[in-house]
């Protein structure tokens, strides 16, 4: 689909404002992008886009930067995180977090399935998974309750077992799930985030592993994502392997860049 005037400059002072992190004027803008529309129609843009909200100016003297708004209208729009990104080589990923400044976690997508539910002359449980068995003491209630659940998934086993009760269960469970991060790095730049803001209550949360299984696919900039920042759960491959990648920086980081760079 063509796009616009009015979408080209938008688009075009955004991308050179996550290169640059600086005011961007018309003249400039024009030449940079070379693109093929005036200086001057330009600037009446810049005021349009302004009004609407799209854009705003600091200083009378300086140029335009987008607003948060216009961020995350053009990350919903650019980022298409149920399209997998194709990994070969983690080190790409660990270079990527470093150069974009950002916080990451890799990890495989644990989702094998419940198949049979065995006792262990009523002493234990044994829950036979696609690959691993779980066991744990054994009670008759407890058989009858979980073979009503044979067929489900690891993961909505895990949900099922904390929401009544069975922490045993969910213990086992969660330290499979908890084992499952093949890269976890950028801790630092989540608390260089929190000491701008000064709030450290998001960090534990995102940084726990089992976080992302309650997570769908998908761009976030609310709930515990801190302001001025997004977050991105992605779908990933490597060596055939399903993976969830779970990315968080600040709103004005090269997402696009740093994503195209895990897998180049």
């Amino acid at each position: 689909m063509k796009l616009s005037k009015r979408e080209i400059i938008l688009e075009s002072i955004i991308k050179e404002y996550l290169k640059s992190k600086s005011p961007i004027g018309s003249n400039e803008l024009q030449e940079r992008m070379t693109l093929d529309i005036s200086p001057s129609t330009i600037r009446i843009y810049f005021k349009r886009l302004s009004e609407e909200g799209s854009l705003v100016q600091l200083h009378i003297s300086s140029g335009r930067i987008p607003t948060e708004m216009a961020l995350k209208n053009y990350w919903v729009n650019k980022i298409k995180p149920q399209k997998a990104i194709e990994i070969d080589d983690i080190h790409k990923i660990q270079n990527a977090i470093r150069d974009y400044g950002m916080y990451c976690i890799l990890k495989k997508s644990k989702n094998s399935i419940f198949r049979e539910l065995m006792s262990a002359g009523k002493r234990f449980l044994i829950l036979v998974f696609d690959d691993e068995e779980i066991v744990i003491k054994y009670h008759p209630k407890i058989e009858i309750f979980l073979n009503d659940f044979i067929g489900y998934s690891m993961r909505d086993l895990k949900k099922i077992s904390s929401s009544v009760g069975l922490f045993e269960l969910y213990s086992k469970l969660n330290n499979i799930f908890l084992q499952e991060a093949l890269l976890q790095e950028g801790i630092n730049e989540l608390y260089d985030i929190a000491q701008e803001l000064n709030d450290e209550t998001f960090i534990q949360r995102v940084v726990e592993p089992t976080f992302l299984d309650s997570l769908g696919v998908g761009v976030y900039f609310d709930d515990f994502v801190p302001r001025g920042c997004m977050a991105v759960k992605h779908n990933a491959v490597i060596d055939e392997e399903d993976l969830q990648m779970f990315c968080l920086g600040r709103l004005d980081s090269d997402f696009e860049s740093f994503f195209n760079d895990t897998k180049e």
